[in-house]
C-alpha cells in the first residue's frame, strides 16, 4: 500500500510540474501600441528652426515661393495617422486641416517624416502630395494674422492622439 501511494503522490508531483507548477496564467506583455508624438519642428521663411531656435515663426508667400518644411519624431509599433492643422486659436477644435496621411513600417514616414509646405499669396496652404491647396482666407481678420500649426499623430485602432503646435505669423 506504501508503493502505490508513494507512486500516485510521484505521478501527481510529475504531473503538476509538467503543466507548468500549477500555474495557469501565461506572462502579460504589457506593451503599449500608442503612438507618441517626440517632436515637432518646422522650417519657416526666413530659416528659423524650431529645432534650434525659440524666435517667433513667420510664413511669407513671396519667400522661397511660400515654402517652409515640417518635421517630426513619434515612436509607434503600429501604423499612425498623421494630420497638419492650422487654426486661428490654439486648440484643435475647428481646425482646418492641411494634410493627412499614414505612417508606419513600411512607409515612407515610419517613426518620423518630413513636408514641404506652401503657403500662396491667394491665403492657401498645401503640403506635398496634397490634391489642391486649402483656403484658409477665412482665418485671417488682417494680414499679418497669428495662426497656429498643429500636427497630429493618432492611433489607428483607437481615439487616441497627442499634438503639439507653434504660434506662426502669417505675413
Amino acid at each position: 500500500m506504501k508503493k502505490i501511494a508513494l507512486g500516485l503522490v510521484m505521478l501527481t508531483s510529475l504531473m503538476i510540474i509538467g503543466c507548468g507548477g500549477g500555474s495557469s496564467a501565461a506572462p502579460d506583455p504589457s506593451y503599449n501600441y500608442t503612438p507618441a508624438l517626440y517632436s515637432y519642428d518646422m522650417l519657416d521663411s526666413y530659416d528659423t528652426d524650431t529645432a534650434v531656435s525659440n524666435a517667433p515663426l513667420a510664413l511669407n508667400p513671396y519667400l522661397y515661393y511660400g515654402l517652409f518644411e515640417v518635421y517630426w519624431t513619434a515612436n509607434s509599433l503600429e501604423d499612425y495617422r498623421v494630420r497638419l492643422s492650422i487654426n486661428d486659436r490654439p486648440s484643435l477644435t475647428d481646425s482646418v486641416e492641411i494634410h493627412n496621411e499614414r505612417c508606419g513600417a513600411g512607409l515612407w514616414c515610419d517613426q518620423g517624416g518630413s513636408l514641404i509646405c506652401e503657403y500662396g499669396a491667394d491665403l492657401t496652404l498645401s503640403c506635398d502630395t496634397s490634391a489642391d491647396p486649402v483656403d484658409i482666407s477665412y482665418l485671417f481678420y488682417t494680414i499679418p494674422e497669428d495662426l497656429y500649426l498643429f500636427l497630429e499623430i493618432c492611433d489607428i485602432d483607437s481615439p487616441y492622439c497627442e499634438y503639439d503646435y507653434y504660434p506662426v505669423t502669417m505675413e
